[in-house]
Formats: C-alpha cells, sequence, structure tokens
C-alpha cells in the first residue's frame, strides 16, 4: 500500500482557544477604550445633554402665570443635579438691569452664585442675546480671574467655600425667554467632576478583568474543543480501520448535530464500500468461473484431436468455436460495461420502427422454440416509432429476453408485451421464474447479480446483460424498473416516448 504523508495542522483545540483569545481581546479592547479613554468625553457628552434639558424644561415654565413658580424651578434644578437662577432682566440706556426670580441652588460651589460679579453676568447676557437667545459654555475660576490666584483669593466678594475647584470647569447654559417689557434670563451651573480616580479605579478593575477573561477563555475553548474534537478522533481512528479494509466499523458522532450527520454519511459509506468490495469479489470469482469453463473445453477438444486420429471431425471444431464466441462475447461485454461507466460510449439517435425491432429480435430464439420447447409470446396491437440508438435498444430487448429465457419457470414461458398509451410505449418481458426478494431489487441491475447468493450460469450471455440494459436506457433518459415476488417470476420493463411514423402527416 502507498504510504501516504500525514500532514499536521493547528489543531481544533488550539483554533478554539485562539478565537476565544481573539474574541476577549476584542471586548477587552473595546471595555479600555470606552471605559478609560472615552469616558471623559461621554461623561461631558452626556452632561451637556442633560443641561440643554434642563434649560428646555426651565424656559418652558411660566412665571406669570405659575403661583409657585420657585418651587417648579426648584423640582427642576433638583431633577437634573444643577443650580439653576431666573433672573428678570430690563434693559435701558444705562444697560441691562437684573432682578433674581428664583434661585435653586443644589452644590455648595458654583460659578452664577460664588461669583456674583454683575459683568460676569452681563457678558453672559450678551453673549447669550447676540447667538440668538441662548449659548452653553463651559467656565472655571481661572478663566474669570485670568489665571491670577492670589487676585482671586484677595477678592472680599468671593465667597472662599470651593477654593479647591479653581482650575475645574462648570457648564453653564444661558436662555433668553422673552416676555412683554422684559426678558428672563435662566442660567444653570453644572459641575463637570473630574474623572481622574475614577479613570485609576476603573483601570485597576480592568487589568483584574483581563486575567479573569483570559483564564475563562482558555479554560472554555479547552472544554468545548475535548468536547467537540472527542467524537472526530474517535471517527478517525474508525475512518483509518475503514482504509484499511476493515468494513466493520462504526462512527459514532455523538455530541452535536454536525458530527451525527457525519458519522451517518460515514456509516453510509462504509457500508457502500463493504457493499462494493463484496460485488468486486463476486465479479472475479464469476469471471474466472465464466472464463474458466471455455477456456478448459477448448483446451480439452483441441489436445484430443490433436492426439487422437479421426478425432478433428466438424462438430468438435464447432464446439471450440462457440466456446471462442463465448470468450468474445464475455469480452466485449465486459468492455462494453466499462465504456458505460467511464461515460466514452455515445448515442446515435434516429427514427426507426421500435416493434420492428422486438420482431427481429425474437428470430433469435426461433431454434430454443422448436428444439428446447420454449414459448415466447408477443403482444402488440400497433408498430410504434421512436427516436433512439437502434443497434442500442436491439441489444437491451435481447438482453431482457435472454434474462427470461434463462431463469423462466419449468413452463418455459416468456411473455412480451407492448402497450402505448399518452404518447409513450411501455414494453415488459415477463417470466415465470423463481421471482426476487424484495430487498434485492435494486441489486438487479449489477454485474453478476448473484440471487439468493446462488450463480446461475446463463444458458445464453454473459451474466453482464442486466447491467448493460442499465446503461443504455440510462443514457436514453428512460423510465425502467423490475416488479417480481418471490415464487411468481419476474416482470422487468422500460418506458420511450413515441414519435409519428416518418411521412404521416399530423391530424
Amino acid at each position: 500500500m502507498r504510504n501516504v504523508e500525514e500532514k499536521h495542522g493547528i489543531s481544533l483545540r488550539g483554533r478554539l482557544i485562539a478565537a476565544f483569545l481573539l474574541f476577549t481581546a476584542a471586548v477587552l479592547v473595546v471595555l479600555w477604550v470606552f471605559e478609560t479613554v472615552l469616558l471623559d468625553d461621554i461623561y461631558r457628552s452626556l452632561k451637556l445633554r442633560d443641561i440643554e434639558k434642563c434649560a428646555a424644561e426651565a424656559a418652558a415654565l411660566n412665571a406669570e402665570d405659575d403661583e409657585d413658580y420657585e418651587t417648579a424651578v426648584g423640582a427642576v434644578a433638583l431633577r437634573y443635579d444643577v443650580c439653576l437662577t431666573v433672573y428678570r432682566v430690563t434693559e435701558s440706556d444705562w444697560g441691562p438691569t437684573g432682578v433674581p426670580v428664583a434661585v435653586a441652588h443644589n452644590h455648595s460651589f458654583c460659578l452664577i452664585h460664588n461669583y456674583q460679579y454683575s459683568s460676569f453676568i452681563g457678558q453672559l447676557y450678551h453673549d447669550a442675546k447676540d447667538a440668538g437667545g441662548s449659548i452653553t459654555v463651559r467656565r472655571s475660576l481661572r478663566d474669570l480671574v485670568g489665571g491670577n490666584r492670589e487676585a482671586w483669593e484677595g477678592e472680599p466678594d468671593i465667597r472662599r467655600r470651593g477654593s479647591d475647584r479653581f482650575d475645574e470647569e462648570d457648564v453653564i447654559s444661558v436662555r433668553i425667554v422673552p416676555e412683554e417689557d422684559t426678558n428672563l434670563l435662566i442660567l444653570i451651573d453644572s459641575e463637570l467632576v473630574p474623572l481622574d480616580a475614577t479613570v485609576r479605579t476603573l483601570h485597576t478593575q480592568l487589568v483584574w478583568i483581563t486575567v479573569i477573561l483570559v483564564l475563562l477563555s482558555i479554560l472554555l475553548a479547552t472544554v468545548l474543543a475535548s468536547r467537540v474534537s472527542k467524537p472526530i478522533r474517535k471517527m478517525s481512528e474508525e475512518a483509518s480501520k475503514l482504509a484499511m479494509g476493515d468494513y466493520a466499523v462504526n462512527f459514532d458522532g455523538t455530541g452535536s448535530a454536525e458530527t451525527e450527520n457525519l458519522s451517518a454519511t460515514l456509516n453510509r459509506a462504509a457500508y457502500e464500500l463493504s457493499k462494493l468490495d463484496r460485488m468486486q469479489k463476486d465479479l472475479i470469482a464469476n469471471v474466472s468461473h465464466d472464463l474458466r469453463t471455455p477456456l478448459t473445453m477448448i483446451s480439452g477438444y483441441t489436445e484430443v484431436m490433436r492426439d487422437l486420429p479421426g478425432e478433428a471431425t466438424p462438430e468438435n471444431f464447432q464446439i471450440v468455436l462457440d466456446e471462442c464466441d463465448r470468450l468474445t462475447n464475455l469480452v466485449t461485454d465486459m468492455l462494453e460495461v466499462s465504456k458505460y461507466q467511464n461515460g466514452t460510449q455515445k448515442l446515435n439517435p434516429a427514427p426507426f420502427n421500435f416493434t420492428a425491432v422486438i420482431r427481429r429480435t425474437l428470430e433469435r430464439y426461433q431454434k430454443l422454440r422448436e428444439h428446447d420447447g420454449y414459448v415466447i409470446r408477443f403482444e402488440a396491437t400497433e408498430d410504434v416509432w421512436v427516436n433512439a440508438d437502434e443497434s442500442r435498444l436491439l441489444q437491451v430487448v435481447y438482453n431482457l429476453i435472454n434474462n427470461a429465457v434463462n431463469y423462466t419457470g419449468d413452463d418455459k414461458t416468456v411473455e412480451i408485451r407492448q402497450t402505448v398509451s399518452d404518447g409513450e410505449v411501455l414494453l415488459e418481458v415477463i417470466d415465470t421464474g423463481i421471482g426476487i426478494a424484495e430487498e434485492d431489487l435494486p441489486l438487479v441491475w449489477e454485474r453478476y447479480y448473484k440471487a439468493n447468493d446462488f450463480h446461475k450460469r446463463a444458458n445464453m450471455g454473459t451474466g453482464l446483460g442486466l447491467s448493460i440494459v442499465r446503461s443504455i436506457l440510462q443514457l436514453h433518459g428512460a423510465q425502467f424498473g423490475v416488479k417480481s415476488r418471490v415464487g411468481q417470476g419476474s416482470n422487468f420493463w422500460f418506458r420511450l416516448n413515441t414519435i409519428p411514423e416518418p411521412g404521416e402527416t399530423a391530424e
């Protein structure tokens, strides 16, 4: 047996572990990016969105009609956790003048109530008015005092609480709501909490999460790989036995639908291989048998004619010639079967009288009728024409009749029926032999099929006839089959499309 070089690639376990690790790495990268790199940006974005919503709700409140306007403003400020101040601003030639209408402070320190320079509030008002009625800005104490911390600490108007927030930013949203003679100035302040400590905490947590996820990925991949690869390893071992010619193997793919389907397919393949192996051995035995008999006859008769005076008679020569014909027919049939199986045999279709072909075939059996008492009946109500390969169909009809003659019953009766209907012709060849078991019907078309494990050497033909019949009918695209019951004979049939007789005019 030719040695096959084994190729070793990455194992299933290795692939699963690599896949899980890649997935874990992707998840961790996403976590690291969102929880550390983008955390501050996401936090600021959410904060700005909340402040904008708070400003919209505060602007929707009616300062004139609402009797408890300051309470409503406080509720809005508390819901969004911000400081909120509303001024009623009156503009005059000397500039805008603001009077507090509602004040809601939820933090100990914010710019709009801890830094109350009128210039700062006035600047916010003018900026919002120039921007169309609303602005959102980010400011810190450093921005307001020009970066001079010493000057800020000396200012008497600034409350000292929150001095540790000198560099930290607040988000301030400004909205102007026009009234009849005045404007409402809505100021909202929200702290932007530094996230350095949070980022450091998340960084430490992510380190531990990374270690835990990597270990879990390796463990889970190992367990899954073991469960998935176990049936595959078993099937691989069974496949090795099958490759060595052991067909008594059992592929067990329990574990997943895919491995179960694969095991079922391999079990079926093993069964088919065992059947082919058995048929191959039967073929060799039967061909050897059919070759040995005529060769023995030829050898024996030629030796007799050589050694014994007067034995070189025409009768003995005829026996040698008959056995040579038998050998020729056997070799010819084997070559023909091989051509059909290889797809090299081609058809030459042409219109011809199908019924006439049957009658011409029956002429070959005239001697059987006269000397051996065979009864061969042909029933046909009309002649039909088909477009097919005449010589090949002649071979089909001959082989089916020959098979019926070989296996018919003691009454030596063979019946051939031609039936025409719906543009098709059905030909049936019926014998009265022992019949075929139902489970063996699909096998009768194989070479040297053995009924009941007994090879009956044909009186006529080579034992390859039905295999040739199947190949020819398949090339013609014809329907064919066999109906049989044990003890009641067999009915081999096939069906072809008919054509009008050439020269006829269709009505």
